[in-house]
């Protein structure tokens, strides 16, 4: 429940926030004129260190899934051993 008296001067539902746009805009400019050199440092980068890279990077273009509470089923298998045999070429 709100409580005192409200802001009638706020700014207007769904107004758009100047001062963030403006900082997305200068952020979306650096990202651009940065990409070549961006692109270049992870070339130089160990084979660790670039797959830790991409995969932050890829929070950014990926949602999230969020875990669920789910009940845990025990299932009983028909066998007590399994043997896994690797063929090389």
């Amino acid at each position: 429940m709100f409580k005192g008296t409200p802001n009638l001067q706020g700014r207007k539902t769904g107004s758009t926030n100047k001062v963030n746009s403006q900082v997305k805009g200068m952020i979306a400019e650096f990202v651009e004129s940065e990409a070549s050199t961006f692109r270049e440092r992870l070339d130089n980068l160990s084979d660790a260190d670039y797959c830790k890279t991409y995969l932050q990077l890829m929070r950014f273009v990926i949602p999230t899934m969020r875990s669920i509470d789910a009940p845990v089923v025990e299932k009983e298998f028909p066998f007590d051993k399994i043997e896994i045999e690797i063929i090389g070429k």
